[in-house]
C-alpha cells in the first residue's frame, strides 16, 4: 500500500473494508487506519501499539489488532479470542513463517463506535488459558 510506503510502515497485515471505506495497516510499532473525507480526501489516524513487547493488542475505531511476539506462547498457544463491548474476535494461532503472529479485525459491523474495554485471552490447544491481559480506556 503506497501510504504506508511513504510513512515507512513496515506492513505485517493489512485489512481493506470497502463497505466501510477505509484500510487498516498493522505494523511492528503502530496501527494505521486510511479513509477518506466526504470531500474524497485521503486522511489517516494511527496509534502506538499498546501492550508489552511480547504481546500487543488493542483498537483503533473499529480496527482490532493482535500482534504475539513471545515464542513460548506462540508454541504452546493454540487459539486466541478478544472480547470486547458488543463482540469479540476469535482466531486460530497459525503463522505463515517467522516473525510474530498478527491479526486484524473490523468490528464495525458489530460495534460502530470506537471499543475501549477490552480482554485478550490465549488458549492452549486444550482450551486452558495461558495468557489474559485487561486494556481499559
Amino acid at each position: 500500500m503506497e501510504f504506508a510506503e511513504e510513512k515507512k510502515i513496515e506492513t505485517l497485515a493489512l485489512l481493506n473494508n470497502e463497505d466501510h471505506e477505509y484500510a487498516a495497516v498493522l505494523g511492528r510499532n503502530e496501527v494505521l487506519q486510511i479513509y477518506k473525507d466526504d470531500n474524497g480526501k485521503l486522511l489517516s489516524s494511527s496509534e502506538a501499539l499498546a501492550g508489552s513487547e511480547e504481546v500487543k493488542f488493542g483498537t483503533l475505531n473499529s480496527v482490532v489488532y493482535v500482534m504475539i511476539n513471545d515464542e513460548e506462547l506462540l508454541e504452546k498457544g493454540h487459539t486466541l479470542k478478544l472480547v470486547y463491548e458488543g463482540g469479540e474476535f476469535s482466531s486460530t494461532l497459525i503463522r505463515s513463517g517467522p516473525g510474530p503472529y498478527v491479526a486484524l479485525h473490523d468490528s464495525s459491523e458489530v460495534f460502530i463506535e470506537p471499543v475501549s474495554d477490552y480482554t485478550l485471552y490465549i488458549y492452549d490447544a486444550q482450551n486452558n488459558i495461558i495468557y489474559e491481559d485487561i486494556a481499559e480506556a
